[in-house]
Protein backbone atom coordinates (compact mmCIF):
# COMPACT_ATOMS: atom_id res chain seq x y z
CA UNK A 1 0.00 0.00 0.00
CA UNK A 2 2.82 2.37 0.91
CA UNK A 3 4.59 1.70 -2.38
CA UNK A 4 1.51 2.36 -4.53
CA UNK A 5 0.91 5.63 -2.69
CA UNK A 6 4.53 6.65 -3.31
CA UNK A 7 4.19 5.70 -6.98
CA UNK A 8 1.02 7.77 -7.39
CA UNK A 9 2.56 10.81 -5.71
CA UNK A 10 5.64 10.54 -7.92
CA UNK A 11 3.57 10.96 -11.11
CA UNK A 12 3.46 14.60 -12.21
CA UNK A 13 0.13 13.90 -13.94
CA UNK A 14 -1.47 13.17 -10.55
CA UNK A 15 -2.59 16.47 -9.04
CA UNK A 16 -3.98 15.25 -5.72
CA UNK A 17 -4.49 12.06 -3.74
CA UNK A 18 -7.19 11.83 -1.07
CA UNK A 19 -6.11 8.89 1.06
CA UNK A 20 -8.64 7.26 3.40
CA UNK A 21 -7.36 4.65 5.81
CA UNK A 22 -9.08 2.34 8.30
CA UNK A 23 -7.43 2.49 11.71
CA UNK A 24 -7.68 -0.85 13.52
CA UNK A 25 -6.21 -2.16 16.76
CA UNK A 26 -3.93 -4.40 14.68
CA UNK A 27 -2.94 -1.60 12.28
CA UNK A 28 -3.43 1.75 14.10
CA UNK A 29 -3.11 5.04 12.25
CA UNK A 30 0.35 6.62 12.45
CA UNK A 31 0.57 9.96 10.65
CA UNK A 32 4.37 9.93 10.67
CA UNK A 33 4.36 6.73 8.59
CA UNK A 34 2.93 8.61 5.60
CA UNK A 35 5.04 10.70 3.20
CA UNK A 36 4.99 14.47 3.57
CA UNK A 37 3.65 15.69 0.24
CA UNK A 38 1.55 18.72 -0.68
CA UNK A 39 -0.50 16.54 -3.05
CA UNK A 40 -1.59 14.20 -0.21
CA UNK A 41 -4.81 14.74 1.74
CA UNK A 42 -5.00 12.17 4.54
CA UNK A 43 -8.03 10.98 6.53
CA UNK A 44 -8.33 8.08 8.94
CA UNK A 45 -11.31 6.26 10.42
CA UNK A 46 -11.14 4.23 13.65
CA UNK A 47 -12.90 0.89 13.21
CA UNK A 48 -13.36 -2.12 15.51
CA UNK A 49 -12.42 -5.31 13.73
CA UNK A 50 -11.74 -7.49 16.76
CA UNK A 51 -12.87 -11.09 16.53
CA UNK A 52 -15.69 -12.13 18.85
CA UNK A 53 -17.14 -15.56 19.47
CA UNK A 54 -20.69 -14.28 18.89
CA UNK A 55 -19.79 -12.52 15.64
CA UNK A 56 -17.85 -15.49 14.33
CA UNK A 57 -20.68 -17.89 15.22
CA UNK A 58 -23.37 -15.79 13.54
CA UNK A 59 -21.31 -15.45 10.36
CA UNK A 60 -20.62 -19.18 10.37
CA UNK A 61 -24.34 -19.96 10.62
CA UNK A 62 -25.19 -17.46 7.87
CA UNK A 63 -22.21 -18.60 5.76
CA UNK A 64 -21.04 -14.97 5.55
CA UNK A 65 -17.38 -14.03 5.30
CA UNK A 66 -16.44 -12.99 8.82
CA UNK A 67 -13.04 -11.91 7.47
CA UNK A 68 -14.69 -9.16 5.38
CA UNK A 69 -17.79 -8.37 7.40
CA UNK A 70 -15.69 -6.90 10.23
CA UNK A 71 -14.26 -4.22 7.92
CA UNK A 72 -17.51 -2.70 6.67
CA UNK A 73 -18.87 0.08 8.85
CA UNK A 74 -22.01 2.05 8.03
CA UNK A 75 -20.74 5.33 9.48
CA UNK A 76 -17.53 5.13 7.44
CA UNK A 77 -19.52 4.25 4.33
CA UNK A 78 -21.65 7.37 4.77
CA UNK A 79 -18.59 9.60 5.12
CA UNK A 80 -17.08 8.15 1.95
CA UNK A 81 -20.37 8.61 0.09
CA UNK A 82 -20.48 12.24 1.20
CA UNK A 83 -16.94 12.93 -0.07
CA UNK A 84 -17.65 11.32 -3.44
CA UNK A 85 -20.82 13.42 -3.82
CA UNK A 86 -18.99 16.67 -3.00
CA UNK A 87 -15.88 16.22 -5.16
CA UNK A 88 -15.11 14.90 -8.64
CA UNK A 89 -12.40 12.26 -8.78
CA UNK A 90 -10.88 10.54 -11.80
CA UNK A 91 -10.12 7.31 -9.98
CA UNK A 92 -11.06 5.58 -6.74
CA UNK A 93 -8.58 2.87 -5.77
CA UNK A 94 -9.56 0.20 -3.24
CA UNK A 95 -6.42 -1.18 -1.63
CA UNK A 96 -7.00 -4.83 -0.66
CA UNK A 97 -10.16 -6.88 -0.48
CA UNK A 98 -10.99 -5.36 2.91
CA UNK A 99 -11.39 -1.93 1.30
CA UNK A 100 -13.12 -3.29 -1.81
CA UNK A 101 -16.14 -4.30 0.29
CA UNK A 102 -17.17 -0.62 0.00
CA UNK A 103 -16.99 -0.43 -3.80
CA UNK A 104 -20.50 -1.56 -4.72
CA UNK A 105 -22.13 0.76 -2.15
CA UNK A 106 -20.08 3.73 -3.39
CA UNK A 107 -20.65 3.14 -7.11
CA UNK A 108 -23.83 5.30 -7.42
CA UNK A 109 -22.05 8.27 -5.84
CA UNK A 110 -19.24 8.79 -8.34
CA UNK A 111 -18.44 8.76 -12.05
CA UNK A 112 -14.80 7.96 -11.27
CA UNK A 113 -13.19 4.79 -12.51
CA UNK A 114 -13.16 2.22 -9.69
CA UNK A 115 -9.97 0.18 -9.34
CA UNK A 116 -9.40 -2.76 -6.99
CA UNK A 117 -5.76 -3.40 -6.08
CA UNK A 118 -5.66 -7.16 -5.43
CA UNK A 119 -2.81 -7.90 -3.04
CA UNK A 120 -3.43 -11.65 -3.24
CA UNK A 121 -6.15 -14.27 -3.56
CA UNK A 122 -7.42 -13.93 -0.01
CA UNK A 123 -9.38 -17.17 0.23
CA UNK A 124 -6.31 -19.13 -0.93
CA UNK A 125 -4.43 -18.04 2.21
CA UNK A 126 -7.07 -19.56 4.47
CA UNK A 127 -7.35 -22.64 2.29
CA UNK A 128 -3.59 -23.20 2.62
CA UNK A 129 -3.74 -22.69 6.38
CA UNK A 130 -6.51 -25.28 6.61
CA UNK A 131 -4.50 -27.78 4.56
CA UNK A 132 -1.44 -27.29 6.78
CA UNK A 133 -3.36 -27.54 10.08
CA UNK A 134 -3.46 -30.92 11.82
CA UNK A 135 -6.02 -30.12 14.55
CA UNK A 136 -9.33 -31.39 13.10
CA UNK A 137 -11.68 -28.77 14.59
CA UNK A 138 -9.39 -25.88 13.61
CA UNK A 139 -8.96 -27.36 10.13
CA UNK A 140 -12.75 -27.53 9.71
CA UNK A 141 -13.23 -23.92 10.85
CA UNK A 142 -10.49 -22.62 8.55
CA UNK A 143 -12.10 -24.50 5.67
CA UNK A 144 -15.41 -22.74 6.41
CA UNK A 145 -13.68 -19.35 6.48
CA UNK A 146 -11.98 -20.10 3.17
CA UNK A 147 -15.26 -21.22 1.58
CA UNK A 148 -17.27 -18.14 2.62
CA UNK A 149 -14.40 -15.82 1.71
CA UNK A 150 -14.07 -17.45 -1.71
CA UNK A 151 -17.64 -16.57 -2.69
CA UNK A 152 -17.42 -13.07 -1.21
CA UNK A 153 -14.18 -12.48 -3.11
CA UNK A 154 -15.68 -13.71 -6.39
CA UNK A 155 -18.65 -11.41 -5.85
CA UNK A 156 -16.32 -8.41 -5.55
CA UNK A 157 -14.49 -9.46 -8.72
CA UNK A 158 -17.80 -9.87 -10.55
CA UNK A 159 -18.52 -7.50 -13.44
CA UNK A 160 -22.16 -7.09 -12.42
CA UNK A 161 -21.83 -7.15 -8.62
CA UNK A 162 -18.49 -5.62 -7.68
CA UNK A 163 -18.92 -2.14 -9.20
CA UNK A 164 -15.35 -2.17 -10.51
CA UNK A 165 -13.83 -0.91 -13.75
CA UNK A 166 -10.41 -2.52 -13.33
CA UNK A 167 -8.69 -5.09 -11.15
CA UNK A 168 -4.94 -4.59 -10.73
CA UNK A 169 -3.38 -7.89 -9.66
CA UNK A 170 -0.08 -7.74 -7.84
CA UNK A 171 1.18 -10.95 -9.47
CA UNK A 172 0.73 -12.54 -12.87
CA UNK A 173 -0.23 -15.80 -11.14
CA UNK A 174 -3.12 -14.06 -9.40
CA UNK A 175 -4.02 -12.30 -12.64
CA UNK A 176 -4.59 -15.63 -14.37
CA UNK A 177 -6.83 -16.88 -11.54
CA UNK A 178 -8.93 -13.69 -11.40
CA UNK A 179 -9.26 -13.37 -15.19
CA UNK A 180 -10.63 -16.90 -15.35
CA UNK A 181 -13.52 -15.97 -13.04
CA UNK A 182 -14.70 -12.51 -14.14
CA UNK A 183 -15.35 -10.33 -17.18
CA UNK A 184 -14.11 -7.26 -15.29
CA UNK A 185 -11.00 -5.84 -16.94
CA UNK A 186 -7.84 -7.15 -15.24
CA UNK A 187 -4.20 -6.10 -15.53
CA UNK A 188 -0.94 -7.07 -13.84
CA UNK A 189 0.89 -4.29 -12.00
CA UNK A 190 3.84 -5.41 -9.85
CA UNK A 191 4.63 -3.72 -6.59
CA UNK A 192 7.55 -1.34 -6.89
CA UNK A 193 10.58 -1.24 -4.62
CA UNK A 194 12.90 1.73 -4.36
CA UNK A 195 16.54 0.81 -4.93
CA UNK A 196 18.31 0.92 -1.54
CA UNK A 197 21.81 2.21 -0.90
CA UNK A 198 22.85 -0.87 1.04
CA UNK A 199 23.70 -4.24 -0.48
CA UNK A 200 24.01 -7.70 1.03
CA UNK A 201 27.25 -8.50 2.84
CA UNK A 202 26.50 -12.21 2.25
CA UNK A 203 27.68 -12.85 5.82
CA UNK A 204 28.94 -16.45 6.16
CA UNK A 205 26.83 -18.98 8.09
CA UNK A 206 24.09 -16.43 8.74
CA UNK A 207 20.42 -16.98 7.84
CA UNK A 208 17.52 -14.61 8.32
CA UNK A 209 13.75 -14.26 8.11
CA UNK A 210 11.80 -11.04 8.43
CA UNK A 211 8.05 -10.47 8.61
CA UNK A 212 5.15 -9.14 10.65
CA UNK A 213 4.12 -11.80 13.13
CA UNK A 214 0.53 -10.70 13.42
CA UNK A 215 0.14 -12.49 10.05
CA UNK A 216 -0.39 -16.23 10.55
CA UNK A 217 1.57 -17.46 7.47
CA UNK A 218 4.76 -15.84 8.85
CA UNK A 219 4.39 -17.68 12.16
CA UNK A 220 3.70 -20.92 10.30
CA UNK A 221 6.79 -20.35 8.12
CA UNK A 222 9.20 -19.94 11.06
CA UNK A 223 7.68 -22.93 12.87
CA UNK A 224 8.15 -25.04 9.73
CA UNK A 225 11.76 -23.93 9.29
CA UNK A 226 12.72 -24.50 12.93
CA UNK A 227 11.02 -27.91 13.00
CA UNK A 228 12.08 -29.26 9.61
CA UNK A 229 15.26 -27.50 8.49
CA UNK A 230 17.22 -25.86 11.29
CA UNK A 231 18.00 -28.95 13.43
CA UNK A 232 19.91 -30.56 10.54
CA UNK A 233 21.68 -27.29 9.70
CA UNK A 234 22.80 -26.65 13.28
CA UNK A 235 24.15 -30.21 13.51
CA UNK A 236 26.09 -29.91 10.25
CA UNK A 237 27.22 -26.30 10.87
CA UNK A 238 27.49 -25.62 14.64
CA UNK A 239 28.47 -21.98 13.96
CA UNK A 240 25.28 -21.17 12.06
CA UNK A 241 22.92 -18.45 13.34
CA UNK A 242 19.29 -17.95 12.27
CA UNK A 243 18.14 -14.35 12.76
CA UNK A 244 14.41 -13.65 13.12
CA UNK A 245 13.09 -10.09 13.02
CA UNK A 246 9.80 -8.27 12.66
CA UNK A 247 6.95 -6.91 14.70
CA UNK A 248 5.92 -9.43 17.34
CA UNK A 249 8.81 -11.85 16.74
CA UNK A 250 10.05 -11.46 20.32
CA UNK A 251 6.76 -12.82 21.64
CA UNK A 252 7.37 -16.44 20.57
CA UNK A 253 9.28 -18.08 23.40
CA UNK A 254 9.37 -21.50 21.75
CA UNK A 255 11.64 -20.07 19.03
CA UNK A 256 14.36 -19.27 21.55
CA UNK A 257 17.00 -21.99 21.25
CA UNK A 258 20.76 -22.26 20.60
CA UNK A 259 21.71 -20.78 17.25
CA UNK A 260 18.56 -18.65 16.95
CA UNK A 261 18.67 -14.89 17.55
CA UNK A 262 15.39 -12.98 17.79
CA UNK A 263 15.63 -9.24 17.08
CA UNK A 264 12.03 -8.08 17.48
CA UNK A 265 10.98 -5.05 15.46
CA UNK A 266 13.78 -3.53 13.34
CA UNK A 267 13.47 0.01 11.90
CA UNK A 268 15.11 -0.80 8.56
CA UNK A 269 14.07 -4.09 6.97
CA UNK A 270 16.48 -3.83 4.05
CA UNK A 271 19.46 -3.13 6.27
CA UNK A 272 18.60 -6.11 8.47
CA UNK A 273 18.39 -8.42 5.46
CA UNK A 274 21.60 -7.00 3.96
CA UNK A 275 23.55 -7.74 7.16
CA UNK A 276 22.36 -11.28 7.85
CA UNK A 277 23.40 -13.56 5.01
CA UNK A 278 20.97 -15.88 3.27
CA UNK A 279 17.30 -14.89 3.32
CA UNK A 280 15.11 -17.90 4.09
CA UNK A 281 11.89 -17.68 2.04
CA UNK A 282 10.10 -20.48 3.86
CA UNK A 283 6.38 -19.56 3.57
CA UNK A 284 3.99 -22.49 3.40
CA UNK A 285 0.74 -20.54 2.89
CA UNK A 286 -0.45 -17.46 1.03
CA UNK A 287 -0.71 -15.96 -2.44
CA UNK A 288 0.46 -12.85 -4.23
CA UNK A 289 3.98 -11.44 -4.28
CA UNK A 290 5.74 -11.34 -0.91
CA UNK A 291 7.15 -7.86 -0.20
CA UNK A 292 9.98 -9.14 2.01
CA UNK A 293 11.16 -11.32 -0.88
CA UNK A 294 11.27 -8.21 -3.08
CA UNK A 295 13.13 -6.25 -0.39
CA UNK A 296 15.64 -9.09 -0.09
CA UNK A 297 16.12 -9.06 -3.85
CA UNK A 298 16.59 -5.29 -3.86
CA UNK A 299 19.67 -5.55 -1.61
CA UNK A 300 21.03 -8.51 -3.59
CA UNK A 301 20.61 -11.04 -0.82
CA UNK A 302 20.97 -14.73 -1.73
CA UNK A 303 17.52 -16.27 -1.23
CA UNK A 304 16.22 -19.82 -0.89
CA UNK A 305 12.58 -20.11 -1.97
CA UNK A 306 9.75 -22.34 -0.90
CA UNK A 307 7.10 -22.75 -3.57
CA UNK A 308 4.78 -20.28 -1.78
CA UNK A 309 7.53 -17.69 -1.31
CA UNK A 310 8.10 -17.64 -5.07
CA UNK A 311 4.40 -17.24 -5.89
CA UNK A 312 3.67 -14.36 -8.24
CA UNK A 313 7.24 -13.82 -9.43
CA UNK A 314 6.98 -13.54 -13.24
CA UNK A 315 8.98 -16.01 -15.31
CA UNK A 316 10.51 -17.53 -12.18
CA UNK A 317 12.52 -20.72 -12.73
CA UNK A 318 10.81 -23.82 -11.37
CA UNK A 319 14.11 -25.33 -10.21
CA UNK A 320 14.50 -22.50 -7.68
CA UNK A 321 11.18 -23.36 -6.00
CA UNK A 322 11.12 -26.04 -3.30
CA UNK A 323 8.03 -28.00 -2.22
CA UNK A 324 9.89 -30.34 0.11
CA UNK A 325 12.07 -29.87 3.18
CA UNK A 326 14.77 -32.14 1.75
CA UNK A 327 15.48 -30.00 -1.32
CA UNK A 328 15.12 -26.76 0.67
CA UNK A 329 17.76 -28.02 3.11
CA UNK A 330 20.04 -29.18 0.31
CA UNK A 331 19.93 -25.75 -1.37
CA UNK A 332 20.83 -23.89 1.83
CA UNK A 333 23.70 -26.33 2.45
CA UNK A 334 24.99 -25.77 -1.07
CA UNK A 335 24.98 -21.98 -0.64
CA UNK A 336 26.72 -22.27 2.74
CA UNK A 337 29.50 -24.44 1.32
CA UNK A 338 29.88 -23.04 -2.20
CA UNK A 339 30.93 -19.39 -2.36
CA UNK A 340 30.54 -19.27 -6.15
CA UNK A 341 26.95 -20.51 -5.89
CA UNK A 342 26.27 -17.92 -3.16
CA UNK A 343 27.61 -15.09 -5.33
CA UNK A 344 25.64 -16.32 -8.33
CA UNK A 345 22.39 -16.43 -6.34
CA UNK A 346 22.99 -12.90 -5.01
CA UNK A 347 23.60 -11.58 -8.53
CA UNK A 348 20.46 -13.33 -9.76
CA UNK A 349 18.41 -11.51 -7.10
CA UNK A 350 19.82 -8.12 -8.12
CA UNK A 351 19.25 -8.66 -11.84
CA UNK A 352 15.74 -10.05 -11.36
CA UNK A 353 14.76 -7.11 -9.15
CA UNK A 354 16.01 -4.53 -11.66
CA UNK A 355 14.15 -6.20 -14.53
CA UNK A 356 10.78 -6.53 -12.80
CA UNK A 357 10.29 -4.32 -9.72
CA UNK A 358 12.43 -1.18 -9.94
CA UNK A 359 10.25 1.83 -9.06
CA UNK A 360 10.62 3.89 -12.26
CA UNK A 361 9.57 0.96 -14.45
CA UNK A 362 6.50 0.24 -12.33
CA UNK A 363 5.49 3.93 -12.24
CA UNK A 364 5.64 4.04 -16.02
CA UNK A 365 3.31 1.03 -16.23
CA UNK A 366 0.94 2.54 -13.66
CA UNK A 367 0.63 5.82 -15.58
CA UNK A 368 -0.05 3.98 -18.82
CA UNK A 369 -2.82 1.92 -17.21
CA UNK A 370 -4.47 4.97 -15.66
CA UNK A 371 -4.40 6.87 -18.95
CA UNK A 372 -5.84 3.93 -20.86
CA UNK A 373 -8.64 3.51 -18.31
CA UNK A 374 -9.43 7.24 -18.32
CA UNK A 375 -9.66 7.25 -22.13
CA UNK A 376 -12.15 4.36 -22.08
CA UNK A 377 -15.06 6.50 -20.90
Amino acid sequence: MARLLEDLLSLKQVAQVHYHTLSTAKHPFEAEAFPVNEKLCLKHYPIRTNVTLVGASISLLKQESYNLKRFKDQAILQQLQKELKNAAFDFVIFESLFAAVYARSLRPYSKAKFIYRAHNIEHQIWKDLAINTKFILKKWYLQQLAYSLKWAERSIWSEDQGGLDLILAISDTDLGIIEGQTLTACRYLPSSISKPLQSSTKAPFQLCFLGAFNWIPNIEAVDWFLDNIFPALSTAYPQIVFHIAGKGSDGFKHWQRPGVQIHGFVPDAKQFIAEHGIFVGCLQSGSGVKMKILEAMSVGAPIVFSNKSADGLPGFAQELRHDHAETFLAEISNLLENQAALEQRAQFATTYFEQHFEAKQVQKQLLQMLEELQNNR
